[in-house]
């Protein structure tokens, strides 16, 4: 019998939820991902390894409403059971249960779209192991998690018309998550999806690890489309600048706008850690 095991990333989510190395949407091409030298990530250790893309293309040509098709929103795309074959759980309105393989967004009347190949194209830059190269660990963080999992998505309500301009406008969501072996801080990154306005995580004393801030584009080129987040800040700190410490309770916080509704979003943080002795625990 064929088995497998899923290798992924070092934490934190308990199971195999947010598993993945990198996870990009919209922002990929604008979202730095490369790791300073002499940090990597070390891949090949095991016998008959392979690398999984999983990938998720919305097509919204011709649809009623572009944004809630990319919202996953439940009733644009006529859904009641997952793919599972098991009935949609009452109240949840838009997100990954609704988007599965196959399925489709209503279309505005009468619209017939042409068929379309698409290509991805993607370049991996790696080097052979040697001593001089310095291990990294992946760490993704997700401001949806309340002690017993990851949800991974949530849902923004809007606020009044006359609050726009207010704090009430804005949603926070926060999480508390602990490191489970700390290091120097090499890399850092958030995620988020339409609405966005930033993420950011803190130390347990408060101090600020990394703040990510999203880019979004105003035409209609390719990799600056209007609405969509194109691009996020990326933090490089200096090594050594910046610690984390092995059970030190980490501060997730993505902020939302109010301004519209929207369904199925994500907040999440990546953080790659070189570890070593110095960085201590609590």
């Amino acid at each position: 019998m064929l088995s497998w095991t899923i290798l992924g990333n070092n934490g934190v989510c308990p199971g195999y939820v947010l598993c993945q190395l990198f996870g990009l949407g919209s922002e990929t091409r604008l979202t730095s991902t490369w790791l300073p030298g002499p940090y990597a990530i070390e891949v090949g250790q095991y016998d008959n390894e392979a690398w999984l893309l999983n990938v998720h293309a919305i097509d919204t040509r011709g649809t009623v409403d572009p944004l809630g098709c990319l919202e996953c929103r439940c009733d644009l795309y006529n859904i009641t059971v997952g793919e599972d074959g098991r009935p949609i759980k009452d109240g949840y309105k838009g997100g990954l249960l609704c988007c599965y393989d196959g399925v489709h967004c209503q279309l505005k009347d009468g619209y017939v779209g042409e068929s379309r190949t698409y290509y991805l194209q993607y370049t991996v830059h790696y080097l052979d192991w040697s001593d001089s190269i310095l291990p990294v660990k992946i760490y993704i963080f997700d401001s949806t998690y309340e002690g017993s999992g990851c949800k991974v998505e949530f849902d923004v309500s809007s606020c009044s018309s006359q609050n726009v301009s207010t704090s009430e406008c804005t949603l926070m969501q926060e999480s508390v998550m602990e490191v489970p072996i700390g290091g120097d801080v090499i890399y850092g990154v958030s995620h988020q999806h339409a609405g966005g306005i930033g993420g950011a995580i803190y130390g347990q004393d408060g101090r600020e690890i990394c703040t990510s801030i999203p880019l979004y584009g105003n035409g209609t080129e390719v990799g600056n489309e209007a609405g969509y987040i194109v691009g996020m800040t990326t933090c490089y700190p200096e090594p050594g600048s910046v610690q984390v410490m092995s059970g030190e309770s980490i501060r997730l916080l993505s902020n939302y706008s109010r301004s519209i509704s929207h369904t199925g979003v994500m907040g999440l943080s990546y953080i790659a850690v070189y570890p070593h002795s110095e960085a201590g625990t609590l």
